[in-house]
């Protein structure tokens, strides 16, 4: 349902008043013409209400709602004009995959939600660092009213044009990859090695500190996590402000990653120091998230590690010990961690990390 698409789960439908001005699904007038944006980003304006897109799609009204909440869209009043024929065109599509039995409704509503999600925060990020977007778009202020005009067929449409060839770019890259190690590893038997780095004190400094230095210390810590991860052939798997999950092929490859990231981050000052995470074992893989028990423990590890070093159960790095370019060290006690239990946990950290235990 193209129609409505918005940022930050706000959808973007407007409709004609009574007066002839435009107003958002929201119901906020807004002073100019909508139709130059509809144009920019290479949607038709709309000319259908949803119970019309229904009719013409062939699908009832409360699958077409999950679809559409799914997605992370808010509700459309009954009868206001908010769709296209793009919108009873993917409609369509999506029911005729589920007739042929290509996918389930919950496979469709797993999906629309992750993607959803995903290009939520794509399109805030989008339009926060190409101001080309923001400019192209008029505000109701007189002295912007013609930026549209201005921008619509040049600055506007090649910044929208690039986004869009690159995201298609960089989607089919990832199936390609995803796809090549899926056949490179076999059936999925749920075994992954599961990693957690984190900033140290981060809600701390971000208490007292600006805006601009809490974009820098993310943005470094965003950038290193998935060069150093990408450069290990594991994945990111999210990112949460001052924490990244990750999984690779092998407990090695993550201990590689871990070490890695700590060595690149720690001669930056502004930075708060790194402390991991990791543990092998049982995974549930659900809308490309990892969830379960070893995922837990890798979290719970993560907290028992000390500043620029990995913790990991005695159990995945016994290996370790042997190995004489790391600082490996065993504390004589078990630790309690909560929801897991005693665990003996090994500290390893780069030979050149001068802390204590």
């Amino acid at each position: 349902m193209a129609a409505g698409e918005g940022c930050g789960g706000h959808a973007f439908a407007a409709s004609s008043g009574h007066d002839g001005q435009v107003t958002t699904s929201q119901g906020n007038p807004i002073g100019y013409d909508l139709e130059g944006v509809y144009r920019l980003v290479g949607i038709e304006p709309p000319s259908l209400q949803r119970a019309e897109v229904e009719a013409l799609a062939g699908v009832d009204s409360e699958r077409s709602a999950r679809w559409w909440r799914a997605m992370g869209f808010p509700e459309v009043t009954p009868g206001e004009i908010a769709f296209g024929t793009e919108d009873v065109d993917i409609v369509r599509r999506l029911d005729s995959m589920i007739a042929a039995d290509a996918v389930s409704d919950d496979d469709v509503a797993r999906l629309a939600r992750l993607m959803g999600a995903s290009f939520s925060r794509l399109v805030e990020a989008q339009l926060a660092v190409i101001p080309a977007l923001l400019a192209a778009v008029p505000a109701a202020h007189a002295d912007r009213l013609g930026a549209l005009d201005r921008i619509e067929g040049d600055v506007g449409s090649d910044a929208i044009g690039f986004v869009e060839s690159t995201m298609n770019y960089v989607w089919r890259r990832h199936l390609l990859a995803a796809l090549a190690h899926s056949l490179s590893m076999g059936e999925d038997n749920g075994i992954r090695t599961v990693g957690f780095a984190d900033l140290s004190g981060f809600s701390r400094i971000s208490k007292s500190a600006s805006a601009e230095e809490i974009t820098e210390i993310v943005e470094i810590f965003e950038t290193a996590a998935f060069d150093v991860v990408s450069a290990h052939a594991g994945r990111v798997v999210k990112l949460i402000g001052d924490e990244v999950m990750f999984v690779a092929d092998s407990f090695d490859d993550a201990i590689e990653i871990s070490l890695d990231l700590i060595s690149r981050l720690r001669p930056i000052e502004a930075l708060p120091p790194l402390h991991c995470g990791i543990a092998t074992g049982s995974t549930v893989l659900v809308g490309g998230d990892v969830f379960g028990q070893t995922v837990n423990l890798a979290s719970r590890l993560t907290d028992q590690a000390r500043p620029d070093s990995v913790a990991v159960t005695r159990r995945d790095g016994q290996h370790l010990l042997d190995r004489d370019d790391l600082d490996v060290r065993a504390p004589h006690r078990s630790v309690d961690l909560k929801g897991v239990g005693r665990m003996h946990i090994l500290a390893i950290r780069p030979l050149d990390t001068d802390h204590d235990v």
